[in-house]
Parts: C-alpha cells; structure tokens; sequence
C-alpha cells in the first residue's frame, strides 16, 4: 500500500532566496546606520567642532594654549554671532507679514548683510591671531585641515585638480 504525501505544504524554491536577500538588506541598512553613528559620534567628540576639534592634532604642548585662544575668540564674537542671529530672524518674520512691504525687507536684508559682514570681520581677524600664534609646522597642518573642509562651492569646477587629473593619465 503506498500513501501519497502532501503535496500542498512543499515549499517554492524562491523562498529561500527571498530570505537570503532580506537578511542582505536588513544587514545593509543596520550596517548603514553604523556607519552613520559612527562617523557622527568620531567627529563630535566631546562636543568640538571647528578649531577645537583640530586642536586634537596639535603636540601636546601648544594644544592648551591653541584651545584657550580659540574659546577666548568664541567668547568675544558671541555678541556678534547673537547680533546676526536676531537680524536673520527679523528678515525671515517680514516675509509673512501683510502687506509685503518689499522697501523695508530690503533694508532688512541690507542690515543683515552689514551685521554679517562685521561677524565675519571679527572671525578673520580672531583666526588671523590664532594662525600668528602657531609655529610654521603647525601652520602646515592647520591649512591642510582648511583644504579638507573646504566649502563645497569651491570644490566644483576645481581646474587645479582637474589639471592634475589629466596630467596623472
């Protein structure tokens, strides 16, 4: 006598694929939000960032005296940088008022750029006193770090690069 099985209860052969290439991307994006803590926690360590993070790659002996020039520059520009902030906003609430009254948004807009551009004055010359107080090895270093957090709209177009580029093929 011989008994059937079930065929019903057979498994498809895509079953095991399936679930191979889910563990794949689960794996992907775990991996993926990693990587992100990661680098989030490796560049804001200790809550520095800017000149106090690049303190970290200064010799032990100049590192105190580099970050108490930094923080003493912070401290001083913090009225500028408060200044700024309350110009922005006043810009930004006259765009919802009614009726727009576009004299006296642009006069906004001109006092914003004034109140920048002394912000930006006092963080030049800050920044000009702290590279005179490093020694020329250290200067070194400190425009490297420049050069890799270079804004983003000097990176397009960059015709140096570009020409070394080609000149290496």
């Amino acid at each position: 006598m011989t008994v059937e099985a079930n065929q019903s209860g057979r498994r498809s052969r895509l079953v095991y694929p399936a679930l191979i290439f889910s563990l794949a991307l689960n794996l992907l994006f775990i991996g993926g939000l990693a990587t992100a803590v990661w680098h989030y926690y490796s560049r804001h360590t200790r809550g520095e960032f800017g000149l106090l993070a690049f303190s970290q790659k200064l010799p032990a002996e100049h590192r105190d005296a580099f970050r108490r020039q930094v923080i003493d520059a912070r401290a001083s520009l913090k009225d500028e940088r408060e200044a700024v902030r309350n110009a922005w906003l006043d810009v930004n609430s006259l765009l919802t008022t009614e009726p727009f009254d576009k004299e006296k948004f642009k006069a906004a807009m001109a006092k914003l750029r004034e109140t920048e551009n002394q912000f930006r004055t006092g963080l030049n010359n800050s920044f000009a006193e702290i590279a005179a107080s490093v020694t020329p090895e250290e200067r070194k270093l400190l425009q490297a770090w420049r050069d890799k957090r270079r804004p983003n709209f000097l990176r397009r177009g960059d015709s140096a690069k570009a020409d070394s580029d080609t000149k290496s093929d």
